[in-house]
């Protein structure tokens, strides 16, 4: 006795190969949900960033990201992030004085300074939270643009000043951007 197969349609044949596969694959136990990558791996990537913001900080007075008067806090506990102060920017300090980038002239600050222990002429980043205050003690702005994990308990919005004893009589600014990766 001969059996004979019957043969499938070709259109018959591929559904119900993909209905079988289908099946086969839901039977699969499923492996964990992969997470989006966390954010200081997205930051090492180059990834998309969720936020991101530019700013000039004035050489008479400094600045702000967010910008404005009184900015929200934009900086959560654990977001990663990149402060990058345009480094070919150039700021007058005096009248008539030098030019210098956002390191200043690279020579520490002394006591009477805004900032002593900074370079001198430099662009200072401050952390604050708003409404409570100061997080983290001033630190040169050129110092956060590797990526970094905002490891403070607090939210903080980051406010830029200058390391200059006398600031009215300077001129010229530093473009500095804020890119952060949520946690």
């Amino acid at each position: 006795m001969t059996i004979r197969h019957r043969r499938l349609p070709p259109i018959r044949a591929a559904l119900t190969m993909a209905v079988l596969g289908a099946a086969f694959l839901a039977a699969l136990p499923s492996p964990p949900a992969q997470a989006m990558a966390d954010p200081l791996t997205r930051c090492r990537e180059n990834q998309r960033t969720d936020w991101y913001q530019e700013t000039n900080v004035l050489g008479n007075g400094g600045g702000s990201l967010p910008a404005g008067t009184d900015p929200p806090n934009v900086l959560l506990p654990g977001d990663a992030f990149v402060v990058r102060p345009l480094l070919g920017d150039r700021a007058q300090f005096g009248v008539f004085g030098p030019y210098y980038g956002p390191d200043g002239n690279l020579a520490t600050a002394p006591g009477g300074w805004p900032y002593p222990g900074l370079f001198q002429y430099s662009e200072i980043l401050r952390f604050n939270n708003n409404p409570a205050g100061w997080v983290r003690a001033p630190a040169q702005a050129t110092a956060f643009q590797g990526c970094q994990v905002w490891t403070e308990g607090l939210p903080v919005r980051l406010l830029f000043g200058v390391n200059d004893p006398q600031t009215w009589d300077n001129g010229g600014q530093w473009a500095t951007s804020l890119s952060i990766w949520r946690a």
